[in-house]
């Protein structure tokens, strides 16, 4: 397939195979769309990104829950200033346990897929914890195989500190019932988002009786259309539609990637200190 001549590759391969295909393509001039994570390794991550810079070509990683409509707007709203300074985050993302929906065996090697629920959905939630906060500092975590059973990481919990102020929480698992939850909470106001039902509610000081109510009606319409055309039950192809169309973009374009490589790279190397921190029972100060 690398013969011929490709403008892009998308690799979906098992993780720890990740890195390799990415290089080969770029060593063969094709731009990468790679599922996260972008390596099992932050040093083999590193190797990808100096490769895509030697190319002069473009790496997207497959970080879809960016764009969420009501993170996008939460992001927007961040930006703008509306929020203020940013004090606190939380990004909580539990789902069910791996054996419900994958059999593949490499997902139950760490070697090979680079760890557990931090690996997986925790990669996603670092991910918007840094899109809000910037880069981490330091790092408090606990956790691990919570029954004993799995030999990996089933739920984890990791305090942030950014290094531009404020504070981040990530509780990540597959043994708690099922949510995905980002709050924001600012000098100037809160946000919080319900990533499953697309619910979203901003508060400035004072709770709005008024305004919950609307949104609670919203959320429900919202839902309902949703069911309707089956992006409830499986909101994945419109997500990564929305990231491809913007990674196409920008190859054409040459504009920045939606992802790009040193964002993976950052959110690898704060995975390997969350797991350094449960290791030693000790905080981690990131380089």
């Amino acid at each position: 397939m690398l013969d011929e001549k490709l403008d892009l590759v998308s690799i979906c391969v098992p993780n720890h195979l990740h890195a390799k295909v990415a290089i080969d393509a770029l060593k063969r001039g094709a731009h990468v769309l790679v599922e996260k994570p972008l390596a099992v390794s932050s040093a083999e991550a590193e190797m990808v990104v100096k490769t895509a810079e030697t190319e002069k070509l473009k790496i997207c990683e497959a970080k879809q829950w960016r764009y969420v409509p009501p993170v996008r707007r939460a992001l927007k709203m961040f930006s703008e200033g509306r929020l203020g300074k940013l004090v606190s985050m939380t990004a909580q993302g539990h789902s069910e346990v791996p054996l419900t929906w994958s059999h593949a065996d490499w997902y139950y090697d760490p070697a090979k897929s680079g760890g557990g629920i931090v690996s997986d959905l925790g990669v996603h939630m670092l991910d918007l914890l840094l899109l809000f906060g910037g880069p981490a500092a330091r790092v408090t975590a606990s956790g691990g195989d919570y029954l004993g059973t799995m030999g990996f990481d089933t739920s984890v919990q990791a305090l942030l500190e950014f290094s531009g102020g404020g504070s981040g929480f990530l509780d990540v698992s597959w043994i708690a019932p099922p949510s995905k939850v980002l709050e924001i909470v600012g000098t100037a106001g809160n946000i919080q988002v319900d990533m499953h039902y697309y619910s979203f509610k901003h508060t400035s000081y004072a709770r709005n009786p008024l305004k919950d109510f609307r949104e609670s009606i919203n959320t429900i319409g919202r839902t309902g259309r949703r069911i309707a055309t089956k992006d409830f039950f499986n909101p994945l192809p419109r997500l990564y539609s929305e990231l491809i169309d913007d990674f196409a973009d920008a190859i054409m374009n040459d504009k920045p990637s939606p992802v790009p490589g040193d964002i993976g790279l950052r959110v690898l190397r704060l995975k390997e200190a969350i797991y350094q921190s449960i290791s030693a029972k000790n905080p981690v100060t990131l380089a």
